[in-house]
Protein backbone atom coordinates (compact mmCIF):
# COMPACT_ATOMS: atom_id res chain seq x y z
CA UNK A 1 0.00 0.00 0.00
CA UNK A 2 1.04 3.43 -1.19
CA UNK A 3 1.40 6.64 0.71
CA UNK A 4 -2.03 8.62 0.31
CA UNK A 5 -2.25 12.32 1.15
CA UNK A 6 -5.85 13.86 0.95
CA UNK A 7 -5.87 17.38 0.86
CA UNK A 8 -7.47 19.80 2.89
CA UNK A 9 -9.47 20.93 -0.47
CA UNK A 10 -10.45 17.13 -0.97
CA UNK A 11 -13.72 14.74 -0.11
CA UNK A 12 -16.73 16.26 0.85
CA UNK A 13 -18.33 17.36 4.10
CA UNK A 14 -21.54 15.19 4.14
CA UNK A 15 -25.09 16.02 6.48
CA UNK A 16 -24.63 13.55 8.33
CA UNK A 17 -27.45 14.94 11.12
CA UNK A 18 -30.58 12.38 9.83
CA UNK A 19 -28.24 9.03 11.25
CA UNK A 20 -29.72 7.15 13.95
CA UNK A 21 -26.75 7.64 16.13
CA UNK A 22 -27.05 11.68 16.03
CA UNK A 23 -29.73 14.22 17.83
CA UNK A 24 -30.10 17.87 18.90
CA UNK A 25 -29.00 19.58 15.45
CA UNK A 26 -27.21 19.57 12.53
CA UNK A 27 -23.98 17.24 12.35
CA UNK A 28 -21.77 17.37 8.95
CA UNK A 29 -18.45 14.54 8.52
CA UNK A 30 -15.83 14.41 6.22
CA UNK A 31 -14.71 10.78 5.75
CA UNK A 32 -10.47 10.99 6.10
CA UNK A 33 -9.64 7.59 5.54
CA UNK A 34 -11.60 6.32 2.31
CA UNK A 35 -13.13 2.52 2.90
CA UNK A 36 -10.16 0.44 2.02
CA UNK A 37 -7.57 3.16 1.98
CA UNK A 38 -6.76 1.09 5.09
CA UNK A 39 -7.09 -2.30 6.71
CA UNK A 40 -6.53 -1.07 10.16
CA UNK A 41 -7.68 2.47 10.76
CA UNK A 42 -11.10 4.55 10.00
CA UNK A 43 -10.81 8.27 10.50
CA UNK A 44 -12.91 11.34 10.12
CA UNK A 45 -13.87 14.78 10.79
CA UNK A 46 -17.14 15.42 12.50
CA UNK A 47 -18.66 18.84 13.04
CA UNK A 48 -21.18 19.26 15.42
CA UNK A 49 -23.59 22.40 15.58
CA UNK A 50 -24.75 23.80 19.11
CA UNK A 51 -26.89 21.32 20.56
CA UNK A 52 -26.48 18.38 18.43
CA UNK A 53 -24.56 15.25 19.84
CA UNK A 54 -24.30 11.51 19.51
CA UNK A 55 -26.88 9.51 21.33
CA UNK A 56 -25.22 6.95 24.20
CA UNK A 57 -23.44 4.33 21.85
CA UNK A 58 -20.23 1.71 21.79
CA UNK A 59 -17.57 0.59 19.53
CA UNK A 60 -15.98 -2.56 19.23
CA UNK A 61 -12.46 -0.91 19.36
CA UNK A 62 -11.06 1.99 20.91
CA UNK A 63 -11.67 5.34 19.57
CA UNK A 64 -9.58 8.48 19.74
CA UNK A 65 -11.40 11.43 20.03
CA UNK A 66 -9.41 14.84 19.14
CA UNK A 67 -11.08 18.15 19.07
CA UNK A 68 -9.97 20.51 16.61
CA UNK A 69 -12.44 23.55 17.70
CA UNK A 70 -15.16 24.73 19.43
CA UNK A 71 -15.77 24.13 22.92
CA UNK A 72 -18.15 20.23 23.54
CA UNK A 73 -18.69 17.55 25.79
CA UNK A 74 -18.26 13.74 26.23
CA UNK A 75 -20.09 11.56 28.77
CA UNK A 76 -21.03 8.60 30.07
CA UNK A 77 -22.74 6.50 32.75
CA UNK A 78 -20.62 8.23 35.26
CA UNK A 79 -20.89 11.88 34.08
CA UNK A 80 -20.02 13.99 31.52
CA UNK A 81 -16.61 16.28 31.04
CA UNK A 82 -16.21 19.95 28.79
CA UNK A 83 -14.08 19.41 26.29
CA UNK A 84 -12.40 22.12 23.91
CA UNK A 85 -9.94 22.35 20.84
CA UNK A 86 -6.51 20.56 21.98
CA UNK A 87 -8.16 18.16 23.98
CA UNK A 88 -7.63 14.32 23.46
CA UNK A 89 -10.63 11.50 24.69
CA UNK A 90 -9.96 7.91 24.63
CA UNK A 91 -12.75 6.08 24.67
CA UNK A 92 -12.19 2.16 25.43
CA UNK A 93 -13.72 -0.56 23.66
CA UNK A 94 -17.45 -1.27 24.64
CA UNK A 95 -17.26 1.73 26.76
CA UNK A 96 -20.56 3.08 26.66
CA UNK A 97 -20.63 6.91 25.77
CA UNK A 98 -21.82 9.95 23.72
CA UNK A 99 -20.47 13.63 22.17
CA UNK A 100 -20.96 15.95 20.68
CA UNK A 101 -21.43 20.42 21.30
CA UNK A 102 -24.28 19.64 23.44
CA UNK A 103 -25.79 22.50 24.96
CA UNK A 104 -22.05 24.41 25.26
CA UNK A 105 -23.97 26.93 22.59
CA UNK A 106 -20.94 26.54 21.12
CA UNK A 107 -20.11 24.44 17.79
CA UNK A 108 -17.64 21.70 18.01
CA UNK A 109 -15.46 19.84 15.66
CA UNK A 110 -13.57 16.67 16.79
CA UNK A 111 -11.10 13.65 14.30
CA UNK A 112 -12.18 10.64 15.68
CA UNK A 113 -10.28 7.41 14.50
CA UNK A 114 -10.89 3.48 15.11
CA UNK A 115 -9.98 0.47 13.37
CA UNK A 116 -11.56 0.17 10.19
CA UNK A 117 -13.26 -2.82 11.53
CA UNK A 118 -14.82 -1.45 14.17
CA UNK A 119 -18.95 -1.61 14.83
CA UNK A 120 -21.00 0.99 16.61
CA UNK A 121 -24.10 -0.31 18.38
CA UNK A 122 -26.52 2.66 18.92
CA UNK A 123 -28.06 2.23 22.91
Amino acid sequence: MALHITRANEGESVDRSAAEIFEGGSVHGRTLVQPGASEHLSGSVVQFAPGARTRMHRHTSDQLLYVVSGIGKVGDHDGEHVISNGDAILIPAGEDHWHGAGDTTSPMSHLTIMRADSQTTVL
